[in-house]
């Protein structure tokens, strides 16, 4: 057997990180807002036995949502995330093997038999324009090379055969999908709905065009990716994944899509007339769970997912910068909002050397960044309180604080200028970047980094309360 989503839920199971119910839950009502609150009040991850309209299905949610569940998943802990990737990226990519079966096939929908609106698909907020499949991986290839694409995006159910698929401007997708519509061709795709963490964190990572990220996650999962043929389309699909929709994007054509809650918890960036995908056929298990990604405010899981990659991502990327850079951590927290703040963790040996840092960062694969800070060895980013004692104690704004203006904006940043017209795809912003150094002096200022080392409480390192109580 291969690693799939429902082992990773026993391992959930056996953590304590799972929330069953059992009573009715609606999926267009209310599935969203129970979800979040179980997360954002218990810390853990909802199981969903009864759903409303939709008799013997499970759905899950928040599974992903949490770089604690993540861990589990790729069996490591939290604080070793970021070297346990690398270590593994190291090892190179681990290419996928075509079998003959799997139970993804087990049921098989096509023709008139295809109704996505049997899936349980569920509405995440109150602003959207209807329910969306959030835990998608799409998988796509290059009709010039045959690489093969996979990423994730919102899909919009329209009709009982239609999705609405919003693709971000210059990404690896759009650039595959120009040029089926260049030879106005339809673009086979194939989406997967629930699986393993590695395959989610693989969907997530950016790294050069062409590259396969379905390798990506054969090499976290110590595996290879056990693949079958679609039914419908030329394309191949995860056998052990819960769902597949096998689907074409048909090139020129529009559809009005969203408004949909984003990461940034707004819903109005990215709607308008979109490219829309006619489907095929659904595939299945014959006792498929759903997984229901949520959407909308801090902290949804789409945050996560996003952030561990782009963490490995830009820790590589900066730790060479200028020959060498003492670097620590590199977070990205799940509670802002879309990835658009990145906080470095290091010890600077020198002047100037906190600002190569953050140019780096703000100058990676990744667009999402705008706001990167800097801080020093003794400030854990993980902890949003000492990042604002730092920014309050450690950064002058006029000589710590610099601005670079006319950047490419991510599509989904509510700040960036939108250049195109309103609701024409493909939808092009400008913003702008910020980084601001919340370091100590440098190594070579002794004295000045002296006069930052923080005090400690007497008796704090050495002695725990509870051992005073009788």
């Amino acid at each position: 057997m291969s690693k799939d989503l429902r082992l990773y839920l026993k391992e959930l199971e056996e953590a304590g990180e799972l929330q069953h119910l059992t009573k009715e839950v609606d999926p267009l009502t209310n599935l969203g807002g129970i979800a979040y609150q179980i997360a954002g009040q218990t810390g853990k991850a909802s199981y969903f036995e009864n759903l409303k309209g939709h008799p013997g299905w499970r759905a899950v949610s928040y599974v992903n949502g949490s770089r604690r569940r993540l861990a589990i998943g790729l069996h490591t802990t939290p604080q070793n995330f970021i070297p346990h990737l690398r270590g593994l990226m190291a090892k190179g990519l681990t290419p996928a093997k075509l079998v003959k079966d799997g139970p993804v096939q087990e049921v098989v929908w096509t023709g008139k038999d295809v109704d996505l609106w049997k899936l349980p698909i569920h509405r995440h907020a109150d602003n959207d324009a209807g329910p969306y499949i959030g835990g998608d991986m799409a998988i796509v290839k290059d009709p010039e090379t045959g690489a093969r694409n996979v990423s994730m995006h919102r899909m919009q159910l329209q009709d009982k055969q239609q999705l609405g698929i919003m693709m971000s401007p210059g990404r690896h997708m759009h650039l595959i999908y120009q040029k089926y519509e260049a030879r106005n061709k339809p673009m086979p795709i194939a989406i997967v709905i629930g699986h393993h963490p590695a395959y989610y964190v693989a969907a997530n990572w950016t790294t050069a065009f062409g590259v396969d990220e379905l390798e990506i996650a054969g090499t976290i999962l110590g595996e290879p990716v056990e693949m079958v043929r679609c039914k419908t389309i030329d394309l191949e699909a995860p056998a052990w994944a819960e769902i597949v929709i096998e689907g074409e994007v048909l090139p020129h054509e529009r559809h009005l899509e969203g408004p949909f809650t984003e990461h940034t918890g707004l819903s109005r960036a990215g709607n308008g007339m979109h490219p829309f995908i006619r489907v095929k056929a659904i595939t299945m298990r014959h006792d498929a769970i759903y997984y229901a990604l949520q959407g909308g405010r801090p902290i949804a899981e789409s945050q996560v997912l996003d952030g561990l990659p782009m963490e490995v991502v830009l820790f590589e990327r900066i730790k060479d910068v200028g020959g060498f850079v003492d670097l620590k951590d590199v977070v990205v927290p799940p509670y802002v909002g879309g990835c658009h703040v990145v906080f470095i963790q290091l010890t600077p040996s020198q002047e100037g050397q906190a600002n190569d840092a953050l140019m780096a960062a703000l100058s990676s694969p990744y667009i999402h960044p705008r706001i990167v800070i800097a801080l020093d060895d003794d400030v854990d980013p993980h902890d949003p309180q000492q990042v604002f004692w730092s920014l309050s104690t450690r950064c002058n704004p006029v000589d710590d604080v610099f601005i670079v203006k006319n950047t490419k904006g991510l599509l989904l940043d509510p700040t960036a200028r939108l250049l195109s017209p309103p609701g024409v795809f493909p939808h092009i912003r400008l913003g702008s970047k910020m980084g601001i150094d919340a370091t100590k002096p440098p190594l070579r200022d002794v004295e000045g980094r002296h006069e930052q080392q923080l005090s400690v409480p007497m008796g704090l390192e050495r002695h725990n309360w509870r051992d005073f109580i009788a």
